[in-house]
């Protein structure tokens, strides 16, 4: 008897699914890149409105009245920028947990098709070796039956 190959006919199927967990982990290695960049600028952002708020120096002139008006824009300048990168920081954490949960969907499609796989191709390796079985059998009681008759 000739040994049947095993052939998985949702092949294609699963390589589409392989390919869509690849592309899946793409995109949420590009959003946990995107999300260090935010978490740089809002770390920047932090030490910048830091540095804004140290105290003007008192030089021999002194502070004008224009100069604490510039320092308090400034001040309010640098709190916007902390606020809308803590904003897109926040916003881009919603995209990493998107993305996450989209290669968690991908993974576990594949790999229903892998269990799938691995229990059509252990029953094909079943059934291969009830057919060799049956073969030994059949030859061995061929062989028997042509004993009995030569004796």
């Amino acid at each position: 008897m000739t040994k049947r190959r095993f052939h998985f006919k949702l092949e294609p199927v699963r390589t589409l699914r392989e390919n869509a967990e690849l592309t899946a982990m793409k995109e949420l290695a590009g959003e946990l890149e995107r999300a260090a960049s935010l978490r740089q600028e809002l770390d920047t952002a932090q030490e910048r409105l830091a540095d804004a708020r140290t105290p003007l120096g008192y030089g021999d002139d002194g502070v004008t009245g224009s100069d604490l008006a510039f320092h308090q824009a400034y001040l309010e300048r640098m709190e916007r920028a902390l606020a809308d990168a803590r904003h897109r920081t926040v916003i881009q954490d919603g995209h990493v947990e998107h993305s996450r949960t989209l290669l968690a969907a991908a993974v576990r499609e594949r790999q229903t098709l892998d269990r799938l796989e691995q229990r059509r191709r252990s029953a094909h390796d079943l059934e291969q070796r009830r057919l060799e079985r049956a073969d030994a059998d059949e030859i061995s009681l061929t062989s028997h039956r042509t004993s009995e008759h030569a004796a």
